[in-house]
């Protein structure tokens, strides 16, 4: 992390943010175009990164070889979630749910997107860091991320959003019921070793929403030490959610105070 690699990506993804949000600005195309272009740039993105990590694996007894599509891969992060959550936005017809699904993506995606990619886990689980600019895994995850940023920063600034404080409170508990709900699923997707029918270890397991485990790399080893993480990160998660609406609804807030007068 923050390499000379990582920093020259994240030099080239604060770019590639600029011109998009810049050309956002000067064509203003509707936000439904936008989330089309999204839609592709998320499909394809995902095809990439499965056509990266499958493999082909043989059975214990050699019988049966088969592809397999490694667990901490499955779309189950905010980042990955999006990809439906981008779909849904523009093929909805309910413009109710359409704006509140919006003001959830802008939230959870810009934030989850900024925080991928200041702290790629993909350095510590997929490509090594020497790969940085030669593995397509790369590619794909930092220009998707890219996407999302941009994508976050045009959803706040394209006006067809009535920015309330209902957005935020809803977002809060979309976010603490996931952060519960992955609890469940990283477990579900470990391995456990039972001897005589007690946990010996776990041999693998997901860090879906990193409630597991830090994306720093600081080592928990008690049960109190990843409790105390656990409301460290939602404490920070809820703190960075409320001010990243607070500019958004204060000048909602305002320019009706203006219709007004």
């Amino acid at each position: 992390m923050f390499t000379w690699r990582h920093i020259l990506w994240l030099i080239i993804c604060a770019g590639m943010v600029a011109v998009t949000v810049a050309a956002f600005k000067k064509k203003k195309p509707s936000l439904s175009r936008v989330l089309t272009t999204a839609m592709i740039i998320a499909v394809l993105s995902e095809a990439i990164k499965i056509a990266s990590v499958i493999e082909m694996v043989p059975s214990a007894n050699g019988v049966i070889t088969g592809p397999y599509i490694p667990m901490n891969h499955l779309p189950l992060h905010f980042c990955s979630l999006q990809i439906i959550l981008i779909f849904i936005a523009k093929l909805t017809k309910d413009e109710k749910k359409r704006e509140s699904l919006l003001a959830f993506m802008y939230s959870t995606g810009l934030l989850g997107a900024i925080a991928a990619l200041l702290m790629p886990s993909i350095f510590t689980t997929s490509v090594p860091v020497e790969r940085a600019f030669v593995s397509p895994l790369s590619y794909q995850f930092f220009i998707y991320h890219s996407m999302l940023v941009a994508l976050g920063i045009i959803i706040a600034i394209s006006g067809e959003i009535k920015w309330e404080w209902r957005h935020c409170r809803t977002t809060l508990l979309l976010v603490y019921l996931l952060g519960v709900v992955s609890l469940y699923i990283n477990s579900l997707l470990a391995v456990p070793t039972y001897v005589d029918g007690e946990l010996i270890s776990v041999d693998f397991r997901t860090n879906f929403f990193f409630t597991f485990d830090d994306p720093i790399g600081l080592r928990l080893t008690e049960l109190w030490q990843w409790a105390l993480y656990f409301f460290i990160l939602i404490a920070l998660a809820s703190l960075l959610i409320f001010l990243s609406y607070l500019p958004l609804v204060r000048k909602s807030r305002k320019d009706v105070q203006k219709a007004e007068t």
